[in-house]
């Protein structure tokens, strides 16, 4: 369960910001943001499905964070991104060339309030964010992993050289907006916000303008850039959309998960059942604990490659809307990789019936999917979306979704995979951008987009959005 929002407590004000200069070195300054976090967090300690217990907010999690948002605010000024690796390795540090460089940009945190227990419960499929939260639910080989729910307050103090102060503070500035603490946070996990100073660091609206005033002037949102480094995601070329105003960040952050939800699982009403014709809902009407088939390509797909060893045919034939064509197609890769996928193994009941019965002829087994470089099977790739709750200036939060300009990898490919192969199914290649095989037909009308963002954007904006 997600926390009540603690009120701030009423810390000393930070003195006048000074320049010192470090012995034969630039002259630095430095300031700090009071922020607690508005939504629950997972993972950010060393060990994985953990949460760290003594450093409750760890700084080289939060150095990850910061990197990643100076890499998106500043790409497009690269050339390539050896480039822009070089910068920012002179910057925040790293290894390269023959020794390792010391970050030029020190941070520190300081925990005000640590007093939010964390949650041992399972995830249940009616809790509050359970579409963000659901990696963090038992499974046969691990117990559910523990959350730290909202409420956490805390500094955080960053020294830098004078002339690097502006980009560093639009750095945090965006990883307030758009990132958060720790795992998930593209699905709104660990979303932060301002205590003291709101109008320094967040936007009074949403608008582009708005933001582009905070920022300084960096080109943020708008058309992507000619050049930079295109595999990189950035802020510029980025499609911002912002639902309603909402007083609570909780509030703000279930209706921007509830975009991707529905998008990708809706089932509609009842009696939504539409087989072999297009239809504006993601699956068919089934029931609410046991949805119907998903008017998505990818199960077809790999009905039809992953043959049963007798040749005899799957629970479910594939249909003929996605069986026309012998190619691949896998939508939602966009959305990120690896993407698991179980079948139902089990008969769906009839009315009265309570003994749980096998199909006949099964479905297939686990299978996963990846991209393929050109030269190896690769498993992750980062989702473009940030689907969260946004704070503003004057204390409310706006449900957004955010979508990262990105050039698709070169070379790169989907794959399907089995469950413990190493190698990709023959024949499941396809192209990141592909919504449909050529000869299939759209049973899900946003497959009939030129894109899978564009498919995403139309379906948001019909649910009242707005693009800033």
């Amino acid at each position: 369960m997600v926390g009540r929002e603690a009120p701030p407590n009423l810390a000393q004000k930070e003195p006048p910001r000074r320049d010192r200069r470090y012995l034969g070195g630039p002259l630095v300054q430095s300031f700090q943001v009071r922020l607690r976090t508005t939504t629950p967090i997972l993972g950010g300690s060393p060990e994985p499905r953990q949460v760290d217990t003594v450093d409750v907010i760890r700084v080289p999690s939060i150095r990850g964070h910061l990197r990643f948002w100076w890499r998106a605010l500043h790409g497009h000024e690269c050339p390539t991104a050896q480039a822009l690796a070089e910068r920012e390795r002179a910057l925040w540090g790293g290894v390269g060339g023959e020794q390792g460089t010391r970050s030029r940009v020190e941070v520190r945190v300081e925990v005000e309030r640590a007093s939010v227990t964390g949650n041992p419960d399972n995830v249940k499929p009616g809790d509050t964010g359970a579409y963000a939260l659901w990696p963090a639910r038992a499974s046969n080989t691990e117990s559910a992993a523990p959350q730290l729910n909202a409420g956490l307050l805390f500094q955080l103090h960053l020294r830098a050289p004078l002339e690097h102060m502006t980009e560093v503070e639009n750095t945090v500035r965006a990883w307030i907006l758009w990132g958060g603490y720790g795992g998930r946070t593209r699905r709104g996990l660990g979303g932060l916000t301002v205590v003291d100073e709101l109008s320094r660091w967040l936007p009074s609206t949403p608008a582009r303008e708005d933001l582009r005033k905070l920022f300084h002037g960096l080109p943020l949102l708008g058309a992507a850039p000619a050049g930079g480094a295109r595999q990189v995601p950035l802020l510029q070329g980025a499609r911002l959309f912002h639902g309603r105003t909402e007083k609570a960040s909780e509030t703000a952050w279930v209706n921007a998960l509830a975009w991707l939800r529905d998008f990708r699982q809706d089932q509609g009403p009842r009696g939504n059942r539409g087989e072999g014709s297009t239809s504006h809902f993601a699956r068919e009407w089934g029931a609410p604990k046991r949805p119907g088939r998903s008017r998505w390509p990818e199960a077809d797909k790999i009905r039809a490659l992953v043959r049963k060893p007798d040749g005899t045919a799957w629970a479910h034939v594939p249909r003929a809307a996605y069986s026309t064509s012998r190619e691949a197609s896998w939508p939602r890769a966009g959305f990120g990789l690896p993407l698991a996928t179980r079948f139902q193994q089990n008969a769906r009941p009839s009315p009265g019936e309570r003994q749980v019965r096998p199909y006949a002829e099964r479905e297939p087994d686990d299978v996963e999917l990846r991209w393929h470089d050109g030269k190896k099977v690769r498993e992750r790739f980062a989702s473009p979306l940030i689907v969260k709750a946004m704070p503003l200036a004057n204390g409310t939060f706006v449900p957004i979704a955010l979508w990262l300009c990105r050039a698709w990898p070169d070379h790169g490919h989907v794959v399907l995979l089995r469950k413990g192969h190493r190698e990709h199914v023959p024949g499941s290649e396809a192209p990141f951008e592909r919504l449909l095989a050529p000869g299939d037909t759209a049973l899900y009308a946003p497959l009939r987009a030129s894109s899978l963002s564009e498919a995403f954007f139309s379906w948001v904006k019909a649910r009242g959005a707005k693009e800033s």
